[in-house]
C-alpha cells in the first residue's frame, strides 16, 4: 500500500492496480533454478519498458527527495553497529543496478557494454570536475576520500585485475594478448 501511495503521489497511474488487496496475495515458492519466475519469461510488450522507465524515475526522485535534506553527517551515521548508513544503503543500490544491468549482456556477443557504459560514467564524472571538488576531502565510512585517492584507487583496481585476467587466459591455456 505505500508503495502504491508513492507512485499516486508522484503522478504515477495505479488505478489497474488499486482493487488488489497485497494481504491477499499467495507467497510464490522459489523455483529450483532460483528466483525465475514464470512471469519473468513472458515477452515484453512495448509498454512494459515505458512503464518499466516511468517507474524506475519516480522510485529515483522519491529516494533522492528523501535523503537530499540530510547531512554529511547523517549520511554516514550509523543507527547502530549492525545497521547500514544511508550512504551504505545508497552505494549498495548504485552498485547492485550496475551489477544487475551486467546480467543483459550477451556473452560473448557483447560481452562489454556494462563495463564501457560504466567505464564512460567514470570518465564522464572526472571531465566535468568544478576545481574546488579537486581540493575537498569527504569522509566516507570514516576514512578520508579525495580526487586524487579515488583516482589512484580506479587505476589500481583496474591494473590489478588487469593481471588477475591474464592470470585466467594463461591458465585456460590461452596466451594473453596485449
Amino acid at each position: 500500500r505505500a508503495y502504491l501511495e508513492l507512485l499516486d503521489a508522484r503522478g504515477v497511474a495505479v488505478e489497474h492496480w488499486k482493487g488488489l488487496d497485497s494481504e491477499r496475495f499467495a507467497v510464490a515458492e522459489n523455483p529450483p533454478e532460483g528466483p525465475f519466475y514464470p512471469e519473468d519469461k513472458a515477452p515484453l510488450e512495448e509498454h512494459d519498458l515505458r512503464d518499466f522507465l516511468h517507474v524506475f524515475e519516480v522510485q529515483q526522485a522519491a529516494l533522492i527527495a528523501l535523503v537530499s535534506e540530510l547531512s554529511v553527517e547523517d549520511m554516514e551515521r550509523k543507527p547502530d553497529a549492525d545497521t547500514w548508513s544511508v550512504r551504505e544503503a545508497l552505494e549498495h543500490m548504485m552498485t547492485t543496478q550496475a551489477a544487475l544491468l551486467s546480467r543483459l549482456e550477451q556473452w560473448p556477443k557483447d560481452p562489454f557494454n556494462t563495463l564501457q557504459s560504466i567505464h564512460r560514467v567514470v570518465f564522464q564524472r572526472f571531465t566535468v570536475m568544478e576545481p574546488a571538488e579537486t581540493m575537498a576531502v569527504r569522509t566516507i565510512r570514516g576514512r578520508p576520500w579525495t580526487v586524487r585517492r579515488v583516482m589512484r584507487c580506479i587505476l589500481e583496481h583496474e591494473w590489478e585485475h588487469y593481471g588477475h585476467v591474464k592470470e585466467i587466459i594463461t591458465a585456460l591455456g590461452r596466451s594473453p594478448k596485449g
